[in-house]
């Protein structure tokens, strides 16, 4: 394969900031090096805009004293892609209206009329509907294969289940710390 000179004078300088990069973070344990990226699921990133806006579109369906749990956001996302990944593979079509009737009985049902929050619940939404066409168990086989690769500021992921494991809560919310007086 024959590079022109500008390709080339590109791929030096993008091999050699992702060296000084590769040096840099090496102690944190990231392969790669954009801070503002979240996750790299195969060859999908996940930004940290795209999680704050889901964090803003899930807080605000929330009742009073409740929290999103970035680390529960972060995971729905990142099932989100690979379930998009997987029914892209497996010719699976997903129709908005699939997702929606899905939806309007769940919790995330608010989701569906909140702009930054209707991504998630679309995440939510398309995990559980390749898992029941695949059928759970090739649905996690196929989970365990697939790429992800966590900014370390966000803690460590399980390899097999591709979820974060430090944060034990499996829930999109969770209850505000109240001062000891």
């Amino acid at each position: 394969m024959r590079f022109s000179v500008r390709h080339r004078s590109r791929a030096v300088r993008a091999a050699a900031l992702a060296g000084v990069l590769a040096i840099t973070l090496f102690a944190a344990g990231c392969a790669k090096a954009d801070p503002s990226v979240v996750a790299y699921v195969d060859d999908s990133e996940i930004t940290q805009q795209q999680v704050d806006d889901a964090v803003e579109g899930v807080s605000s369906i929330l009742q009073e004293g409740q929290q999103v749990s970035q680390a529960a956001v972060v995971n729905a996302m990142i099932h989100g892609v690979i379930a998009e990944q997987l029914a892209a593979a497996n010719k699976i079509t997903i129709t908005d209206g699939e997702r929606d009737a899905l939806i309007k009985n769940s919790n995330l049902a608010g989701l569906l009329n909140v702009p930054k929050g209707r991504p998630i619940a679309y995440d939510v939404a398309d995990q559980q509907i390749v898992s029941g066409k695949l059928g759970s168990e090739a649905y996690l086989a196929a989970v365990a294969k697939e790429p992800v690769t966590l900014n370390p500021r966000f803690g460590v992921l399980d390899p097999n289940q591709k979820t974060i494991i430090n944060d034990k809560s499996a829930s999109l919310a969770k209850p505000v710390a109240t001062p000891t007086p």
